[in-house]
């Protein structure tokens, strides 16, 4: 009979564990409030880079140069100063997520990992992401975890 309580104990201990590794991405701070502000202001150009195909949201949770074929040189190094000032602001925001969260910087990738998911899931159809699987581009509404 000394099983039961041992089992109950075990279930609990993995419940409690795979809620505290539940990440809460619609946090706010001031912080993640002030980086939300500079994504906000280059979101257009991003759309724009998106809807051309040129960039996409790569399975590590950062935006990637999908292709630049076709794009003149000004044009190239306008959208990878895009992607670098977006990615930076995105690592930023994972860190304060995480601190918000309760989470060890240790932990990262937690966060990486949940708005990875989360931005291929709201991508635009048509918008390019790299599948999780195999790191394959393909259009959103053919993206299959």
């Amino acid at each position: 009979m000394r099983i039961a309580p041992i089992l109950i104990l075990a279930c609990a201990l993995a419940a409690s564990a795979r809620a505290a590794s539940e990440v809460n991405l619609d946090v706010s701070t001031p912080a993640i409030a002030r980086i939300k502000q500079a994504q906000a202001e280059r979101a257009a150009k991003i759309q724009e880079y998106k809807d051309f195909g040129y960039i996409g949201e790569g399975r590590d949770g950062f935006l990637a140069v999908r292709t630049l074929q076709g794009v003149k040189l000004g044009d190239k190094k306008a959208a990878g100063d895009v992607v670098a000032a977006e990615n930076e602001d995105r690592r930023a925001l994972y860190r304060e997520i995480a601190n918000a969260n309760g989470l060890k910087e240790s932990d990262g990738n937690q966060v990486m990992a949940a708005a990875a998911k989360k931005l291929r899931k709201d991508a635009a159809p048509g918008h390019y992401v790299q599948r999780a699987s195999d790191g394959a581009w393909v259009k959103a509404r053919d993206a299959k975890e």
